[in-house]
């Protein structure tokens, strides 16, 4: 007889049962003994034990059933706890639960004949009373499941004989630039690899974040109107956290998700408890390296997963969960627990005050590899670094994985010569250190920041790309390696930087919203390009056409015009002391905002600068 002990209780097999015998204070209030016929465990939801937690396994007996929350598992009579010092117990029990259920799953047949495409990652099964026949008599005796001489009772018609993952697909949508000013929020709740249920909801971003940006509204289509009369985001961040419960979020990119969740939370003062969450762009990294980016729709397309219309917060959690459901059914893990096992790429844990990030274990333990991707912050430039060392005044971002160097001690000497460290590409820029990134075949990869660090190249950006030895040679104070000029002014290609390929189709297409062949959201980066080289007339010109279209009717679904192009052309006409003419296109903008019926009070920041703007121009006139 097999026997394994969890906290306070033991689980014995015999011939034909599952028997928990529970001691202690468990026993007094679950019950001393509980005995499970061995054809009847369909299935089992796992929660490791941590350093502040005990973990548990749920037997799912005679059905389906949702995963327990923490108060509720301890008094259920199927489940049984584990501390972290019984892992190795509690591991040899999973081991011995997914060969029975495994082989309950094989020896039944169906009642009627079942769907041709099963939904993803989803293995279930409706079953009739069948004989059971045994498996090899290979496996080992602690994990033999009973032969045919001491059979397994058969399960009962209409079970359902399924292994699969709970959690909640997750994504946020935001309002402007700062990751906090959350607009609207989706959720996808799965239970036991099934779908049970979809939540989205818009909400009025966080106290002080409530400004909405051309940009963003581009993107999602939710523009100030939309959330005027919703719920704040407080009262949606209780929403939310009454369906999430105790399951672990999934997230694509959840660096970004999740931190838009604290950024609002703390603007609004909220705090919550601590919550588990997994990346499916960290997963599909490691687990698809030759796809040509990892962004949601080409995951989703790579694996079958549909994406009815990315930047929908709902459609893109969904996403996100048909990704993850997939991609557990291909490691065939029955929870997120074990394909995080499995994978090596730990769950992050996240509090309003800290957060720590997923980590990528499996390569955590090599002597000579060392990843450099990371959510740490990068350390500032020293105070005291040489003005004449060649990467001083350098902004440096690292990318792929470096040889016998950690990310820290990278940054670290980096900053040490007054350099300045960011995590991403942008057009601040102006050196990549590219380390190695290979595919499952050892080739070199190009990794997505490279890719964006080519294409500003191409737009003129004075950027370099260069490789772990150079980066080591110029810390050394090596001045072979061609750096940008730091004290020439970057002759940047402006208008190279519309790029409209992360708009959804529909939006591309949409002529009416068209300024000079492409969506008018796309032309933000080229006007601030163009204000900073100084080209105002032009900057102007743009300006002027942007807001032509933004103040049509339906333009971003109606609702109150896009203000940044409106705001832009009269900080511009200010600097040119237009006084008439930023009245006037402010004047304008009110108007159109009007017309839609929108409320525009003497709070609102463009009436706010009207009033100032006709300070200015009564004072020019005196």
């Amino acid at each position: 007889m097999s026997r394994w002990q969890g906290y306070g209780a033991a689980v014995a097999i015999t011939d034909q049962h599952l028997v928990i015998e529970r001691s202690g204070l468990l026993a007094r209030t679950v019950g001393p003994r509980e005995v499970v016929s061995l054809g009847d465990v369909v299935g089992f939801h796992v929660k490791r034990p941590s350093i502040l937690t005990n973990g548990w396994i749920q037997l799912c007996v005679g059905g389906i059933r949702p995963e327990l929350g923490r108060a509720a598992a301890p008094s259920d009579p199927h489940t049984v706890l584990f501390k972290r010092n019984q892992r190795d117990q509690m591991g040899q029990l999973l081991q011995y639960l997914q060969q029975l259920v495994d082989y309950n799953r094989h020896q039944v047949q169906p009642l009627i004949s079942a769907p041709a495409t099963p939904s993803a990652g989803l293995v279930t099964r409706t079953v009739a009373a069948t004989p059971v026949v045994s498996p090899s008599s290979s496996a080992e005796p602690a994990a033999r499941i009973p032969l045919a001489d001491s059979p397994v009772s058969s399960p009962s018609a209409g079970v359902q004989v399924f292994t699969g993952p709970s959690f909640v697909g997750f994504d946020v949508e935001t309002a402007n630039g700062a990751r906090g000013s959350i607009c609207a929020i989706g959720l996808t709740v799965v239970t036991a690899g099934q779908v049970t249920a979809t939540h989205s909801w818009l909400c009025r971003p966080p106290t002080g974040l409530e400004r909405f940006d051309a940009g963003n509204i581009g993107i999602h289509g939710i523009t100030p109107n939309d959330v005027a009369r919703q719920p704040a985001f407080r009262q949606r961040l209780g929403d939310m956290l009454d369906v999430v419960g105790d399951l672990p979020l999934i997230a694509h990119n959840a660096a970004f998700d999740i931190g838009a969740l604290r950024e609002a939370s703390t603007a609004d003062g909220l705090t919550w408890r601590a919550l588990e969450y997994g990346c499916t762009l960290l997963w599909s990294r490691k687990e698809l390296p030759n796809l040509v980016n990892h962004k949601l729709p080409t995951v989703a397309q790579a694996l079958g997963v549909d994406l009815h219309r990315h930047h929908d917060a709902a459609a893109d959690a969904t996403a996100a969960a048909g990704i993850a459901l997939e991609l557990m059914r291909r490691r065939g893990a029955p929870s997120v627990d074990t394909y995080a096992a499995a994978t090596g790429i730990t769950l992050g844990r996240a509090t309003v005050a800290a957060v720590t990030a997923p980590r990528n274990t499996s390569r955590a333990g090599a002597p000579n590899w060392v990843s450099v991707r990371a959510a740490a912050t990068p350390p500032p430039p020293h105070s005291d670094a040489d003005p004449e060392h060649p990467l001083f005044g350098h902004t440096i971002v690292l990318t792929g994985t470096l040889a016998g160097l950690s990310r820290d001690e990278a940054w670290s000497q980096l900053a040490k010569c007054g350099a300045r460290v960011n995590k991403t590409v942008t057009r601040r820029t102006t050196v990549l250190v590219a380390g190695s990134w290979l595919d499952d075949h050892g080739r070199s990869k190009e990794t997505e920041k490279q890719a964006e660090a080519r294409r500003l190249q191409s737009a003129g950006q004075p950027i370099v790309i260069i490789d772990q030895q150079q980066m080591e040679n110029l810390l050394a104070g090596d001045r072979s390696v061609q750096l940008p000029d730091l004290t020439a002014p970057p002759a940047v290609d402006a208008y190279a930087l519309a790029d409209d390929s992360d708009l959804p189709p529909d939006v591309q297409r949409n002529r009416a919203e068209h300024v000079r062949g492409k969506n008018f959201t796309v032309w933000v980066e080229p006007i601030k390009q163009l204000k900073r080289d100084d080209r105002l007339d032009e900057a102007l010109e743009l300006l002027l056409e942007c807001v032509d279209v933004a103040e049509r009717p339906g333009t971003l679904g109606g609702g109150m015009p896009a203000p940044w192009y409106t705001e832009q052309a009269a900080i511009v006409y200010r600097k040119q002391k237009n006084f008439v003419a930023e009245v006037d296109i402010l004047r304008r903008w009110i108007d159109a905002a009007r017309r839609n019926g929108c409320a525009v009070d003497e709070s609102h920041p463009l009436m706010q600068r009207k009033a100032k703007a006709q300070a200015w121009l009564a004072k020019s006139l005196q």
